[in-house]
């Protein structure tokens, strides 16, 4: 929270005036909803005693005034944790950021938006929620699930058996203690989670027409021209399972030989797509009817877009911190073994991009919509992999090295690091690459060690 008030911060905060995060009030008279306002936003603080212009009125900063502000910030549903600070007879109201939003008064639901407070509609309020994770997809109760009519015992009895849960009880318990149904008492009667719905129903679209999985072969790198095209709308792990296959299907697959050792070089590491499609479907906004999942395949770069934009974290945080829109479709896929729970999906992409040699994925979030792209092998490179020649990847660090042997003959670790403005260990590293690949021939020892180019790359013309 912030510091003591003093002259000259309040001279600035009257300079610059009403904003997101600071409100004017010449009394009492509303306060209750500039409170929820911002603890509803990103928190602020209202100077009471001051006008909407930034002229300064002062108040009587009375105790039982004090009181009343209090009051009003506990009469809050839920309580809004509030300090009061007092300077030159104005009250200075400090509102945090709420932790349990979306927070009432009196009046209704109100957003700081700007330089002001607007009250929320219905539609509004349910959005917020949602946004706010009060309120989640998968864990409503689907009163039109009928278990007898509905319920699929193969996909659940598959579920079981990937996951290693023995089925020693009725499946309405097993669900109910999965945290997937709740048992009414009185009625003796179980009622089924739309989790259950997207993973054990027989026709998973019948209770959300959009939970569905689109994979599209472009021809080219535009959707102009569509070579292949299909929905998949079973159950959300069948959806991964075929998306997947589709990916496989649908890109390129180059065959390295050494010696009697062949190696597969795909176009794209499987490990990336795997983690983008689970990680498009787990997170996907359910509540969202209008679009569903699309894989998108160019010739040399994946789409991945799901409905829904970030939940609760910011571009930055990705990776970094785990919020989960959907926590009963993220436990089952854990238990399932086909994501770590701690949210290490983003990072996990990244790793497996790097490990291919190919550069990061690129992601791009809206309001409404994640997408996530993968540059894969061009196919000139598979096609020289495939054909046995060699088609090396080099950081300008390392072109620039060649250039400098090409002119100088040799060069050495310090020349290395001057050259290219680096460390000793990343100037190791690199040098110590180029000697794997064969451009570079280490010779001499320890403080008399320095690199030629190899007689091998000399002999194939190689320029970097």
């Amino acid at each position: 929270m912030a510091s003591k008030m003093n002259g000259e911060e309040l001279k600035l905060i009257l300079e610059e005036g009403e904003n997101r995060t600071t409100e004017f009030k010449e009394n009492i008279e509303g306060l209750d909803k500039e409170i929820v306002a911002f603890s509803n936003a990103h928190g602020g603080r209202i100077l009471l005693g001051v006008s909407d212009s930034g002229e300064i009125k002062r108040i009587n900063t009375t105790n039982r005034l004090k009181s009343q502000i209090q009051d009003i910030a506990n009469n809050c549903q839920p309580r809004v944790n509030i300090l009061i600070e007092e300077f030159d007879r104005i009250l200075i109201i400090e509102v945090h950021e709420g932790e349990k939003k979306p927070y009432m008064c009196g009046r209704g639901f109100y957003l700081r938006i700007g330089p002001n407070s607007q009250k929320l509609s219905r539609d509004e309020i349910l959005r917020f929620a949602i946004q706010e994770g009060r309120v989640r997809y998968d864990e409503q109760i689907n009163t039109r699930f009928d278990f007898g009519e509905d319920f699929d015992e193969r996909r659940f009895s598959d579920f079981l058996k990937r996951s290693k849960i023995t089925a020693n009880l009725p499946y309405e318990n097993i669900l109910a203690n999965l945290d997937l149904a709740e048992k009414q008492e009185e009625e003796g009667k179980y009622y089924f989670k739309n989790a259950v719905g997207l993973f054990f129903s027989k026709n998973v679209r019948k209770f959300n027409r959009s939970a569905y999985t689109t994979c599209i072969l472009f021809k080219g790198r535009n959707r102009s021209h569509i070579i292949d095209r299909k929905d998949f709308d079973g159950n959300l792990v069948e959806q991964v399972e075929e998306a997947i296959r589709f990916v496989e299907r649908n890109t390129l697959l180059a065959y390295q030989i050494k010696g009697l050792e062949r190696k597969e070089i795909a176009q794209y590491p499987a490990n990336a797509i795997r983690e983008g499609i689970v990680n498009a479907i787990m997170h996907r906004d359910y509540f969202e009817t209008g679009s569903n999942v699309f894989v998108y395949i160019y010739d040399d770069f994946i789409e991945i877009i799901n409905p829904g934009g970030l939940f609760r974290i910011k571009k930055e945080e990705l990776g970094k911190i785990c919020a989960r829109r959907n926590e009963l479709v993220a436990e089952l896929f854990r238990m399932l073994g086909l994501v770590e729970k701690a949210g290490t999906g983003i990072q996990r992409m990244k790793d497996a991009m790097k490990n291919a040699g190919l550069k990061k994925p690129k992601i791009d979030v809206s309001e409404n919509f994640f997408t996530i792209r993968f540059y894969g092998h061009k196919k000139e490179e598979l096609a020289a992999i495939s054909e046995g020649k060699i088609f090396i990847k080099l950081n300008e660090r390392q072109k620039k090295a060649i250039e400098f042997v090409k002119e100088k003959g040799r060069i050495t670790n310090r020349e290395y690091q001057k050259l290219n403005n680096t460390t000793r260990e990343t100037a190791k590293l690199d040098l110590g690459k180029m000697s794997r690949l064969e451009i570079f021939e280490r010779m001499g020892s320890r403080r008399g060690t320095f690199y030629i180019l190899s007689s091998k790359w000399v002999k194939m013309g190689k320029n970097g």
